[in-house]
């Protein structure tokens, strides 16, 4: 099982969205005390596709492509979360 920063566990990655993403990230219950900057980063540093190798090796083989899918989604959304929180 892949730890997906959402409030509930997608059951594809056609579930992982933006929306679900943002709302984990800056629910009130996560990393309080941090800016929303700081929570987007930490979110970026723990998904970042070269750290995420270490799950990913877990992963069962055949589950691989769309957990990296899943992976390249999230990473998108916390982008665009940063860009945003810059602005």
């Amino acid at each position: 099982m892949v730890p997906w920063p959402l409030l509930s566990e997608p059951r594809s990655v056609e579930e992982i969205r933006s929306a679900r993403v943002t709302m984990f990230v800056l629910s009130p219950h996560h990393s309080q005390g941090q800016t929303t900057k700081d929570r987007v980063r930490s979110a970026l540093r723990r998904w970042h596709p070269d750290r995420f190798g270490r799950i990913l090796a877990r992963v069962k083989e055949e589950d691989r492509p769309q957990v990296e899918v899943g992976v390249g989604i999230v990473v998108r959304c916390l982008n665009d979360l940063l860009e945003r929180a810059e602005r």
